[in-house]
C-alpha cells in the first residue's frame, strides 16, 4: 500500500507545472490569484480568506472561501454566533435556457425518465437555468438591486434569527451571453461593509478563462497516469483538478485520498488500512458483482473545516452515495485548536490517529456495503452495527493486514447501561424494523447505534451463537438474502429503473430479508441473551464508564 509515496512525489511535480503556467492578470494587492486552471473562470481572492472544497455534485458554485481568522469588528460575537455566521466568498457560475417563442408539437407518450442514482438525483436538482431558479437556492434571503449599479445586489435576510447579531449579504452579477456568472458573500452584520468591498473587488477581477488555460494542468495530470497502473483516471483526475489550494491526493488501488492534513504519518497509514479493511470486507461480505467504482477518501484539517464543507452536526464522519465520498477529519491536529470550552466538554478523552483510524473503518464499511448490495443501503441495523463493528479492527504495521476485531470504545457504555440498567433500552424487534427516520431520530439515535453495534457484536463473538445452529448464521442469511432480494426487485422494473423505483425495491428487498433472517426464531430468547450478554461482556475501559449514583 506504501506505493503511494511515489504518486505523492509525483504530484509535486504537478504542482510545479501548475505553478508554471502564466497567470491571467495580476491580483490586487492583498489578493491571490485563484490557481483551478480547469475552471471556466479566473479571478482573484482576498489572501485573508482560505479556499475550502465543494462537494463533486455542486453544480452552480465554483469556488468557495471562508476568512481565516475572527475580525476585529467581530471579536464581541459569541464564538458559537460567529461559527454560525463566519464570513464567506462564493463564487458561482450557470447557463440560462435560451427562451422560445412558438408552440411546438409534444410527444405525449414521451415522459422524461428520472435519474436512476442518488448522484444524477443531486446533479439534476443542483443544476441552474435561470436567475429565478438561483434565487431560489438561498431560500430565505431577497435580493434588492442597486438602481446605480446595475448587477449590484444587497442580499437581506427575511429568516428568524435569534442572535443580536445578523446575517447579511451582498452579491455581484455578470453576464456574458446565456452564462450568468459572479460573486457573492455572506457575514454578520458587524463585518459587512468590510465583506462588500471585497466581493466587489472579487468581482471587478472575475471573468471567463482563455480557452488555453487549461492545457497546462491537463497535460500535468495525464503525465501523472501515463503508466496505466490505476484504473478510473478520469475519476481520479477530476478529483484532483477540483482540490482546492494546499489540498493534496494520494492514489491507492481502490481510492483517491485527498487530503489537507500535515500529518503524513495518519495519510500513509490510512493510504494502507482502506485497502486492507476493503480486503477484509470482501471475505466477510463477498460483493454481488465485480466492485468498479472508485471513491474518494477526504480527510479535512480539523473538525470546523469537516463541518464548512458539510459534515453533519454531531458526526464523526460520513459516507455519501450521491458525492461517492467518505469524509472526516485529522482528529489529532484537531486536539491541537480547541479552545479551553471544548477541551472542558471532552474531559478526560483526548482526540488522537486511532480516533480518525475508528472513523475511516466504519465508513469504509458503508462503502463497501453500497458497492457490495447492488448500489442501496441494507437495514440501519445492519449497516450502522457492522460500521461500529469494523471501527474495533487492529491492522498490523507489518503485514497491513486485519489482526483482530476489538469492542467499540465509542458504543461498549452506552450499550453495556442500556442492556443492564435500562438506560434508553430500545427492544431487538424494534432495533431489527427501524427505518432510517426511526433508527436517526435525535432523541435516540446514541441508543439505536449502541443497541446495533452490541447486536452485532454478540452475533459475531457470543459462545452462545457459536453452538446455536440459527443464531450462527443470522448475519449471513441477511446479507445473502437482500443482495438476493433487491437483484430480483431491480430485474422485475427492466428499463423503468429510475431511483425511485430503485429506492422502493430497497424497502421491500430489507423486509424480505429481515423475514427470511428471523424464520422461525424465538426472539424474545434472542433477546434476552443478547442483554445478558452485553452485561457480561468485558470492558477493556471501564475507567470511562460513567459512574452511578
Amino acid at each position: 500500500m506504501f506505493r503511494s509515496h511515489v504518486v505523492a512525489s509525483a504530484f509535486v511535480r504537478v504542482v510545479a507545472v501548475l505553478a508554471a503556467v502564466p497567470l491571467a492578470a495580476q491580483a490586487p494587492a492583498g489578493f491571490r490569484t485563484w490557481e483551478n486552471k480547469l475552471q471556466a473562470l479566473t479571478f482573484a481572492y482576498p489572501g485573508t480568506y482560505q479556499e475550502v472544497p465543494l462537494p463533486p455534485t455542486e453544480q452552480v458554485d465554483v469556488a468557495k472561501f471562508v476568512l481565516t481568522n475572527k475580525p476585529e469588528e467581530c471579536k464581541r460575537i459569541d464564538d458559537r454566533i460567529y461559527d454560525a455566521l463566519k464570513p464567506q466568498l462564493v463564487v458561482f457560475q450557470f447557463s440560462v435556457t435560451a427562451p422560445t417563442t412558438g408552440v411546438g408539437k409534444v410527444d405525449e407518450g414521451a415522459a422524461e425518465k428520472g435519474p436512476s442514482t442518488v448522484r444524477e438525483a443531486m446533479e439534476q436538482q443542483g443544476r441552474v437555468t435561470s436567475w429565478d431558479q438561483f434565487g431560489k437556492r438561498f431560500g430565505k434571503w431577497r435580493f434588492e438591486e442597486d438602481k446605480k449599479k446595475p448587477g449590484h445586489f444587497t442580499m437581506v435576510f427575511t429568516g428568524e434569527w435569534n442572535a443580536a447579531s445578523l446575517p447579511a449579504g451582498y452579491l455581484v452579477r455578470k453576464q456574458e451571453g446565456n452564462t450568468i456568472f459572479g460573486v457573492y458573500g455572506i457575514a454578520p452584520t458587524e463585518f459587512a461593509k468590510t465583506q462588500q468591498g471585497h466581493v466587489q473587488k472579487m468581482a471587478g477581477t472575475l471573468k471567463p478563462a482563455e480557452a488555453d488555460d487549461g492545457e497546462a494542468a491537463a497535460a500535468a495530470l495525464d503525465k501523472l497516469y501515463a503508466s496505466g497502473k490505476y484504473r478510473a483516471v478520469e475519476f481520479r483526475k477530476k478529483a484532483r483538478a477540483e482540490m482546492p489550494k494546499g489540498w493534496k491526493a494520494v492514489d491507492t488501488e481502490n481510492f483517491l485520498i485527498v487530503h489537507h492534513s500535515k500529518n503524513t504519518g495518519l495519510v500513509n497509514r490510512i493510504a494502507r488500512d482502506v485497502e486492507a479493511m476493503r480486503a477484509y470486507y470482501a471475505e466477510v461480505f463477498p460483493p454481488v458483482g465485480a466492485m468498479e467504482s472508485l471513491s474518494v477518501v477526504r480527510i479535512c484539517r480539523t473538525m470546523e473545516e469537516y463541518h464548512q464543507y458539510g459534515g453533519p452536526p454531531n458526526t464523526g464522519g460520513y459516507w455519501h452515495a450521491g458525492n461517492e465520498e467518505l469524509v472526516f477529519y485529522d482528529y489529532s491536529y484537531t486536539m491541537k485548536t480547541l479552545d479551553d470550552d471544548e477541551r472542558k466538554r471532552l474531559g478526560k478523552a483526548k482526540l488522537t490517529d486511532d480516533d480518525s483510524l475508528l472513523v475511516l473503518y466504519h465508513e469504509a464499511l458503508h462503502q463497501y456495503i453500497h458497492y457490495a448490495i447492488g448500489e442501496f443501503s441494507p437495514h440501519d441495523w445492519f449497516n450502522e452495527g457492522h460500521g461500529d463493528y469494523f471501527s474495533g479492527a487492529v491492522v498490523g504495521e507489518s503485514t497491513g493486514r486485519v489482526l483482530r476485531i476489538d469492542p467499540s470504545p465509542w458504543r461498549i457504555h452506552t450499550a453495556k447501561d442500556m442492556c443492564e440498567f435500562g438506560d434508553g433500552f430500545i427492544p431487538l424487534k424494534e432495533i431489527l424494523e427501524a427505518e432510517r427516520a426511526q433508527f436517526y431520530h435525535p432523541s435516540r439515535v446514541r441508543w439505536f447505534y449502541a443497541g446495533a453495534w452490541s447486536f452485532v457484536f454478540f452475533l459475531k463473538h457470543g459462545k452462545e451463537v457459536a453452538a446455536h445452529p440459527q443464531w450462527s448464521k443470522l448475519l449471513q442469511v441477511y446479507f445473502d438474502t437482500v443482495k438476493a432480494s433487491y437483484l430480483a426487485e431491480v430485474q422485475k422494473l427492466g428499463g423503468e429503473a429510475d431511483l425511485g423505483k430503485k429506492q422502493l425495491a430497497g424497502m421491500l428487498a430489507r423486509k424480505a430479508a429481515l423475514k427470511v433472517m428471523l424464520e422461525g426464531v424465538d426472539l424474545p430468547e434472542l433477546e434476552r441473551a443478547w442483554r445478558k450478554w452485553v452485561v457480561d461482556m468485558k470492558d477493556p475501559w471501564p475507567s470511562q464508564r460513567k459512574k452511578r449514583k
